[in-house]
Parts: C-alpha cells; structure tokens; sequence
C-alpha cells in the first residue's frame, strides 16, 4: 500500500488556504475536507459520515468547555468575545515574567487533564485575569504551549498513560524523567512566546471591565479544569480512585456536559449578572466551536484514510535509536491531528523494535514513552482543535498561528528529543 500523492497535496492545499486568509477559515476548512475526501477516493456518504462523526464529537468535547468559558466570563461582567487588536504594550517586568512563569506552571499540571483542548478552553478566563496588565497574546501562547508540554510528558495524561501501557515501561522512571522535560519544554515555550510576540503585540483586555466577580471566575475555572484532571486519573490502569461504579464516578465528572454546568453553576450563585449574558456568550461562542467542529471533522477525515500510518510505516526501519519513535508519533500527530491516536499508534508500531534501538531496558522503554510523548505533541496545525483555541485566545490570525503555534510545538519537540537522546547516552 502506498500514500497517494493527491491525498498529501490535498492537505497542503488546505494548510496554505487557511494560511493565506482569502477565505475564512471556516470555509477553507469546509472545502479542504471535501477536496481530501476526493483526493482520498472516499465516497460522498464516506465523506458526509466521517465528517459529521468528528464535527459531532468535536462540538461535545471541545465546543461545550468554550461555552462554558463564554457564560463564565459574561457573567463575571466581562466579554467573552475574543480579545481585539490594539494598544502598545511594554516590556515586561519582573512581576509580569512572574505572572507568565505561573501561567506555564498553570499549563504544565493542566496539560495532564483528560482533554487538553478542553482544559485550554476553561482556563481561557483565568489567563485573562493573570495577564490582563502585562501582555494577554502572549500568555495566551505560554498557556498553550505548557499544556501541550503536560500533555506529552507529565503522568495522568492519557498520552503518557496509552503509550506507557502498550511499551510496559515502569511509571516511576516515566515520571521522573519526564517532569523535568515538561518543565524544560514548558519554557521552551515561554522563551518561543517571548521571541515571536514583541511587546508590541500586547492586546486589549475584554470588553466590559466589571471586576465584581474575578474571584467566582478563577475559582469556577480552577473547578473545571480540576474535574478535567480527575477523569484523566480515572484513566491510570491501577485505578487509583477505585472501580467498578467508582470509577465511572470520576470519569463522568470530567464529562463536558458535567463540566459546564459546574463551572456556570459556581458563576450563577456567587454572582449577579444583568439580562442577555446567556445569549451574548452563545454568540461569542458560536463562531469558535464551529471552527472547532470543522477541524474535528477534518480529522476524521484523515484518521479514516490511514494515511498516517501509512507514512510512519516508511520511517520504521530508520535505525535512529531514541529519535524513531518521536518521528513517528510526529508524522501521525501532523497527518491525522490527534495527539492520543499518534500516541497508542506510534507506541503500537516501535513495541517490537525496542530491541534493535537500544531501549529494551526500564529506562530505555521510559525514554521511548517520553520520546513518543513528545512527538504526539508536536507539529499542530489546522486539523487540531488546540491550534485553534491558542490562535483565539492570543487574537492570532491563521497565518501568524501557524507560525508560533505550529513553530513552538515543533521548537519544544525537537528540545525534548535532544534531551533525551542525551539521556540515552548517559
């Protein structure tokens, strides 16, 4: 089997369309799924299935948390529309490095949540409050790219847990190798944020201002995203916070539905808001979680193809040690947008050849997860919903997110490479 060449080229259409900017992104994202599904040979009930399962699914397990944020922030006073251009920003103090140096710790212990793009979304507010006097786009963007660092590296994430699982590696030595390269990758981020957003980039603040409920704000968001990381421990294998109906318990706390209400909940008793904040949140809301849902969709698309796979298969006899499983699990996670699926997949395909790269050992299959963990979180792009939410929050058009999104994902992947094929040689 091979990859057709119209499948890939279709891709790369979609990626320059959105990049460009002619077209809104959402219609680009529409059109692109449409031209991949042909390109791909998928018929039209093929594409319309394929394409309304991710939409679905995507619109529940992302769309629900960024309303959820929207109603937070309407009803603490502000506006939960995305913040707008405009204003000179200053360079940073010593207080406002401190506020971003809490951000990426914020993002490192979030990024091990459930579902990292709906951990992002919820914790939206709270990045308003902490840097809404120094510079909001790039905390948006340290925020983000800490998440993404937990994610790959940092036990309960459901990337670590599923290629941990499938390699057998012991979790004391995934643990203690990769809480420093969550921290290291994390100001990876911080650093990537400062370089390519000037002060100059600074934004304005919301509109509104009403400062009555920023405490019911943080503390509502720090709710939601804490039920997030619970049902991601639901996740470990050992169980433990129990089984059986325990477990389904802790899981369904996580759920996006549950996650909305509680955080809402928390505003409405702490809280008075005036007539038409529901349906000013709905409106702010709508247009990202179709954003949202058309990635989803696109994904899908490219997880039903197989073309992912299909190229990682190519790299597998590459004797690159510690390297190969982080270039697998970065090809899968850039075709098919899906940091778990890069993850259990890439894990799948280097479990036999731990031998013959070296890593058949406790700390070598460590080193392995982490290496396929940090892949998984490398490359994002349009077919990601976490893209899109790091690109709204720092009011980043598709052309200048890909660049510091996609960019910083790939400069902490290929920091954390580094890092562990030192520690391979040590």
């Amino acid at each position: 089997m091979h990859v057709p060449p119209e499948v890939a080229l279709s891709l790369a259409v979609v990626f320059i369309a959105v990049a460009a900017g002619r077209t809104h992104a959402l219609i680009a994202m529409l059109l692109g799924a449409a031209g991949f599904a042909v390109a791909a040979g998928l018929s039209v009930s093929q594409l319309g299935k394929s394409f309304g399962t991710g939409f679905g699914q995507t619109l529940n397990t992302l769309g629900l948390p960024v309303l959820a944020a929207a109603m937070v922030v309407a009803r603490a006073g502000g506006s939960p529309a995305a913040f707008r251009s405009g204003g000179a920003g200053a360079a940073l103090t010593w207080r406002g490095r401190l506020r971003m140096a809490w951000l990426a710790a914020i993002g490192i212990v979030a990024g091990t949540a459930a579902s990292t793009g709906a951990v992002l979304a919820v914790l939206q507010p709270l990045h308003w409050v902490v840097a809404r006097t120094v510079a909001p786009r790039r905390g948006a963007v340290t925020l983000g790219l800490a998440i993404s660092a937990g994610q790959g590296l940092l036990l309960p994430s459901p990337v670590v847990i599923a290629a941990m699982a499938i390699l057998a590696a012991p979790w004391q030595r995934v643990v203690a190798f990769g809480l420093p390269l969550a921290v290291l990758s994390a100001g990876v981020g911080a650093i990537f944020a400062a370089l390519v957003l000037r002060a100059g980039d600074a934004v304005t603040l919301p509109d509104g201002g009403a400062r009555t409920g920023v405490r019911a704000l943080v503390v509502s968001c720090i709710i939601m995203a804490g039920m997030l990381i619970v049902q991601s421990v639901g996740d470990f294998p050992s169980e433990p916070l129990g089984g059986g109906a325990s477990r389904e318990l802790v899981l369904g706390i996580g759920r996006p539905l549950i996650v909305l209400l509680a955080g809402v909940g928390i505003m409405v008793l702490a809280t008075r808001a005036s007539r038409g904040w529901v349906d000013h949140s709905i409106i702010c809301a709508a247009p990202l979680m179709l954003l949202l849902g058309a990635a989803g969709g696109l994904q899908a698309l490219c997880q039903s193809t197989h073309a992912a796979e299909l190229v990682a298969e190519k790299l597998l006899p590459l004797p690159l040690g510690v390297a190969l499983p982080f270039l697998v699990a970065a090809v899968m996670k850039m075709v098919q947008g899906s940091s778990l699926a890069a993850a259990i997949t890439a894990a799948g395909m280097v479990a036999p050849l731990l031998g013959e790269l070296g890593l058949d050992t406790p700390t070598g299959r460590a080193l392995a997860v982490l290496s396929v963990g940090a892949g998984a979180m490398s490359g994002a792009h349009v077919n990601d919903g976490l893209f899109w939410l790091v690109a709204q929050g720092a009011g980043l058009r598709p052309a200048r997110a890909l660049a510091v999104v996609t960019g910083g994902t790939l400069a902490q992947g290929c920091v954390v490479l580094a890092a562990l094929a030192v520690s391979g040689l040590a």
